[in-house]
């Protein structure tokens, strides 16, 4: 089965052997994959939508895994029961969407043994609050499909040391690890940046002013991460 290289990373983070729970599921592409690899022993494939469910449902039917991959409507976690699957995934949404679905099912996360989460707004924000409610980044990557930047973390309950704030921003595996998708990333949003602050500048009205301190510190948090090349 031939899936997106975005959604094929994902897939690849889960530990092989575990039960999956693949929330905002869509087409439940992902699970039908992996189960097709022999990855995993058993899944669920959740989504608040009836009608990507049920065309979920049917390329379950039609691959024969209806007896490994359950379909099940829920809005987040509201369907999930404790201990129903060692892995969460939670992918293609905002990164505040991702935080109130964990907040709002911590309750029933209690027994999870790892997170697959891609965050597509809000990353740095994210990463703050993964620190902050008792997870661990793990692992994570950047990757760049059709023109779009992508970040895929595994999680897992435990204790994060973030302490810098370029760490949050563009993660501090990535940094450690000189990400390359990361670095194109950088030069290109620093390119953006100078442009709209040179905007500004020439605007110079108070108004602007806000947004224009805003974006040089930006610009020096995407210098300072650039450095870490250069090592």
């Amino acid at each position: 089965m031939q899936i997106s290289k975005r959604l094929r990373t994902v897939a690849s983070f889960v530990t092989e052997g575990n039960s999956i729970a693949d929330i905002g599921t869509d087409h439940a592409y992902v699970p039908i994959f992996l189960a097709k690899e022999g990855k995993i022993t058993k899944a669920l494939a959740m989504d608040i939508k009836k009608g990507p469910l049920e065309r979920a449902k049917t390329h379950i039917q039609k691959q024969g895994l209806s007896d490994m991959i359950e379909v099940r409507l829920s809005d987040g976690l509201s369907a999930f029961q404790k201990g129903e699957a060692e892995t969460i995934i939670i992918s293609g949404m905002g990164g505040a969407l991702i935080q109130k679905i964990l907040e709002e099912g911590k309750e029933v996360l209690c027994e999870a043994k790892e997170f697959i989460l891609s965050p597509q707004s809000e990353i740095q924000d994210f990463r703050h609050f993964l620190q902050n409610s008792g997870y661990e980044i793990r692992k994570e990557t950047m990757l760049k499909e059709d023109g779009k930047y992508y970040t895929v973390i595994k999680a897992a309950f435990g204790k994060m040391n973030y302490t810098k704030e370029i760490e949050f921003a563009y993660g501090k595996l990535l940094l450690k690890e000189r990400n390359h998708v990361l670095r194109e990333y950088l030069k290109k949003e620093e390119q953006v940046c100078k442009k709209i602050v040179e905007q500004l500048t020439a605007v110079g009205s108070k108004e602007q002013e806000k947004r224009r301190n805003e974006l040089l510190h930006r610009e020096e948090l995407l210098q300072e991460a650039q450095r870490y090349y250069e090592r």
